[in-house]
């Protein structure tokens, strides 16, 4: 894996697209490039990983961050890219980083874990929840709820018509309306 550092004259834009970050658990690598852009002209290369903006390491930040530490450089930015193959003419699939540098971004082996396990997400049979859903339900420790009864939602549709229908609630709405013209001055 060969690293090297790149800095493109500004004023931006700079000609490239950014993916990843520590929010998204995976590096941050260039996603997109501008054909004859800043970037491109200096050599960066989709795929490339972008290992520090500016002398900071970009290990700790999120995707945010990082478009925040860029648009801030000004009239120089400085990148320390990281490329796994030689550069081609033809397009290829981006290879992903090795475990050293996940483990970098993801400090807790639980979310590797998590990751790995959702890669191959299918929907479940008889249902339509794929693992993710499933799993992002128990992180948030709603995986027993359940879709409100059918009864229970007719029961408080019909409440909610009721009290529209109400004389209380005719009472409120002209009071709202005749307090609301007053207040814009306007005739009701």
């Amino acid at each position: 894996m060969d690293s090297f550092k790149v800095v493109l004259e500004g004023p931006a834009p700079w000609g490239f697209r950014l993916q990843g970050g520590k929010d998204f658990n995976v590096p941050l690598s260039i996603s997109r490039l501008t054909p004859g852009g800043k970037a491109a002209q200096a050599g960066v290369a989709v795929g490339d990983w972008v290992l520090s903006i500016d002398g900071e390491n970009t290990g700790s930040l999120t995707h945010i961050e990082a478009q925040n530490k860029i648009r801030a450089c000004g009239e120089h930015l400085s990148l320390g890219l990281s490329r796994a193959q030689p550069v081609q003419s033809k397009p290829q699939k981006v290879q992903t980083p090795d475990k050293q540098l996940l483990r970098q971004v993801v400090p807790d082996a639980s979310k590797q874990r998590l990751m790995e396990d959702t890669e191959d997400w299918r929907p479940r049979p008889g249902t339509g929840q794929s693992r993710s859903f499933r799993i992002l339900a128990h992180l948030t420790g709603t995986e027993f709820m359940q879709d409100p009864d059918e009864e229970y939602v007719k029961k408080s549709r019909e409440k909610y018509v009721l009290e529209l229908q109400s004389p209380r609630y005719t009472r409120l709405r002209d009071w709202h309306h005749q307090r609301s013209a007053h207040v814009l001055n306007v005739q009701s």
